[in-house]
């Protein structure tokens, strides 16, 4: 049986290369291995993302020093400094370096690590520095480049990294010893509950459609495929022989798909790296984009069972006799009550969350919820195409013609637009969450520019306050100083640097004097307590070298103590610290509102001072994540959109391939083109419209529903996003059709009519 049974595939694999014509099969092989090889492209694609996100992590986990590691024999440790900045709202990250001998710890794709004074850019700063983009920017790098990054220490080859040579990194707050090289990612916050939902609903309204369109794909030429199993009975096939024969027409078209599928991938991989989108933040290595073999073979093995099965299943409602082809189901309408099935047990899945007090998205049963109301749209479409088409009465010619043909067959024009649908459908419940997600974060009023920046000497600290004051933005705006003393004991406490009118805010009496030096608040029993005469560090000072010696002295002649409700500080006047050997101070300045042009020359102020500060935003501290989640699924949204309309072309394409008789037989009984053309955009609009009302309407169920379940909150409904979305549908339809129209002239050509 089993070898019968081969035999069967075998012969429907032929006959799909060579039924009713070598050219006719070999195009209609073509456009069903461009339909399931653009769905297996984005598949393959899909599975490549957790070795993607992998290996990019593990790239930036071998450039972070081992925190807190022992020391290594042999090893002179390097004090490092990671910065943070941005440049016109590309990522720019760094590491401040400061070596302590010839023997350190090898960064990877670093050849030598800078002293003070150099630096090492990565090859695409490198770029941008040397482009006319790049002037504003090349105010922050005046060192010299002694060399580029390599690959092995880059996440992307578009990644703006940089190590930079300092001589004061060591008695920075934030400068840790790095004796070895490689560590656990630090500073990743967990995901929001609706982040982690953004992402759940974003890849399931990736992916569903994708399987959507290769299934539709798999049934192109449906008609052609059953007047020749028609003639294999004539010649004595059985009906298990035909359902075979067509499986194994599939099959072949299902195999074909995967090879066009992988050389399509292979052709993205290779273009990947020249990606500079901001959601892909460095760029991509092609490299990197490996599928996961767990979730790709299978793929490779379900993807021809599935075309097997969606051929077998669709010869249900179809009799295929001696003597030609009798469908079922004209007659007959579809049965209604088990399409809803599937939605029924995902608000099921859903609901059981609602009475949690934190619901994870993850959950596999929100998850399978999801899915489930998703695939209800192609399940449900089908069966209301049916009834508005069976509804529809009068109108022009080009609309008679529309609805009767889909009144004849509904199905192919509502799996044509089933993968809109479910996009449209899983788009409209995104936007929801994007609205309730924004309305989370703080209101951009409250957003505020913060400048910080260490300074060794007071020099350095006169030279910040005057560069950042002179600014339009922060004019008037005042520039605070502090920082930690350290006793012999290592006992610290908090100082506080600056002039008597800025310091009576802090506790400082009235009749302040520059000199002066004020101990105000209660400090707890076991902190330090400054008195006059001590002999003090400040925090960071001994770390590179344990025998330094004392870096100031607290003033006997100008030190009060001062009761205030005021934190417990030092407070200290600029000339009383003159005498100090060097100091380990930051000075901040905040500015309400400032602008894309006050933030950049603010970097650059920091970055020309040695780089020896930050400049970020207060009060957007999940802008970048979310930022990053909502570029990244917007291109993929954008990808399956492109895909939707590339699976509807196509299809539309066979359409007219299959009818190309019939509708050369209009043409040749004196109805226009113009007539067969708007009967064509007809004959797409009105599925489209159907699936859009079903889509708009699931769209926003699903999104109370996720809501409720997961985040529990209130119902957003953007209605501008929605009406967007419509349109895009709409424009989808317009173009599929101008795109056909060529292909509509030939197919109504009289050569058509001819019979050899």
């Amino acid at each position: 049986m089993i070898r019968r049974w081969c035999d069967d595939l075998w012969l429907g694999m032929r006959l799909a290369l060579g039924g009713g014509g070598a050219r006719t099969a070999l195009t209609r092989l073509a456009l069903t291995a461009a339909g399931v090889g653009l769905g297996v492209a984005v598949l393959l694609t899909a599975t490549s993302v957790p070795h993607l996100l992998g290996a990019r992590e593990d790239r930036a986990a071998a450039r972070i020093g081992a925190v807190g590691a022992a020391s290594v024999p042999g090893v002179d440790p390097v004090y490092a400094v990671k910065l943070v900045d941005e440049f016109h709202g590309q990522g720019l990250q760094g590491v401040l370096v400061q070596p302590t001998g010839p023997r350190a710890p090898a960064f990877p794709g670093v050849g030598e690590l800078p002293k003070p004074g150099e630096v090492v850019l990565s090859p695409a700063l490198a770029d941008l520095l040397a482009s006319p983009a790049g002037e504003e920017l090349r105010g922050r790098f005046p060192q010299l480049v002694i060399g580029t990054i390599g690959d092995a220490g880059l996440t992307g080859p578009n990644e703006l990294y940089f190590y930079l040579g300092s001589a004061t990194a060591a008695a920075q707050p934030a400068a840790v010893a790095v004796n070895r090289v490689g560590g656990p990612l630090t500073g990743h916050r967990d995901l929001t509950a609706l982040e982690l939902l953004l992402v759940v609903v974003g890849a399931t309204t990736c992916l569903v459609p994708v399987v959507v369109f290769v299934v539709a794909s798999t049934r192109l030429a449906a008609a052609s495929r059953d007047r020749r199993l028609a003639a294999l009975r004539l010649v004595g096939a059985d009906r298990g022989q035909v359902v075979r024969i067509a499986a194994g027409e599939a099959l072949l078209g299902a195999l074909a798909g995967l090879v066009s599928g992988g050389v399509l991938f292979l052709v993205v991989r290779a273009l990947v790296p020249l990606i500079t989108v901001s959601a892909f933040r460095g760029g991509i290595f092609g490299e990197d984009v490996v599928p996961d073999w767990r979730l790709g073979v299978p793929i490779a093995v379900l993807l021809p069972v599935l075309a097997c099965a969606v051929a077998a299943f669709a010869l249900r409602r179809v009799v295929i006799e001696p003597l030609g082809v009798v469908r079922r189901g004209i007659q007959a309408p579809r049965k209604f009550w088990w399409r809803p099935l599937p939605a029924v047990v995902g608000v099921v899945l859903l609901a059981t969350r609602w009475e949690r007090v934190s619901a994870d998205a993850g959950d596999p049963a929100v998850i399978g919820g999801v899915v489930l109301l998703l695939m209800t749209v192609p399940l449900v479409l089908p069966w209301l195409v049916e009834r508005v088409a069976g509804r529809l009465r009068g109108g022009s010619p080009a609309w008679l013609l529309a609805v009767r043909r889909l009144q004849v067959d509904s199905a192919t024009a509502a799996r044509l637009v089933s993968g809109i649908a479910v996009v449209l459908a899983g788009s409209i419940a995104l936007q929801g969450v994007y609205a309730r997600a924004e309305s989370d974060h703080l209101d951009p009023g409250s957003v505020r520019v913060l400048a910080s920046n260490f300074a060794s000497t007071l020099t350095d600290v006169q030279a910040f306050a005057a560069a950042v004051q002179e600014l339009p933005g922060a004019r008037g705006v005042p520039v605070t100083t502090s920082g930690t003393l350290v006793n012999a004991a290592g006992a610290e406490t908090r100082l506080i640097l600056g002039s008597c009118a800025e310091l009576r805010s802090e506790g400082a009496p009235g009749d302040c004097r520059d000199g002066d030096v004020f101990a105000v608040g209660t400090p707890e029993a076991n902190a330090y307590h400054p008195a006059p005469g001590d002999r003090t560090w400040f925090a960071g000072a001994r770390r590179a070298d344990p025998g330094v010696p004392p870096q100031w002295t607290v003033p006997a002649d100008r030190f009060r103590t001062v009761s205030t409700e005021h934190p417990a500080a030092l407070l200290v006047t600029p000339a009383a610290l003159a005498p100090a050997t060097s100091v380990g101070l930051i000075s901040n300045i905040t500015i309400p509102a400032a602008g894309p042009d006050v933030v950049e020359q603010l970097r650059n102020t920091v970055g020309q001072l040695g780089w020896n500060g930050i400049v970020s935003s207060v009060g957007t501290e999940r802008d970048g994540t979310y930022a990053l989640i909502t570029r990244v699924l917007s291109v993929g949204s954008i990808l399956v959109l492109l895909l939707a309309a590339g699976s509807l072309m196509i299809a539309a394409w066979e359409q007219l391939r299959e009818r190309r008789r019939s509708l050369a037989a209009l043409m040749a009984n004196g109805v226009g083109r113009g007539v067969l053309a708007r009967s064509l955009l007809w004959q797409m609009a009105i599925p489209v419209t159907v699936g859009v009302v079903i889509a708009v309407i699931e769209g926003i169920a699903l999104d109370w529903l996720l809501l409720r379940s997961v985040g529990h909150r209130e119902l957003a409904v953007d209605i501008s996003a929605i009406l967007f979305l419509t349109a895009t549908a709409a424009i989808a339809v317009l173009a599929v059709t101008a795109v056909t129209l060529p292909a509509l002239w030939r197919t109504t050509s009289l050569e058509q009519l001819r019979e050899e």
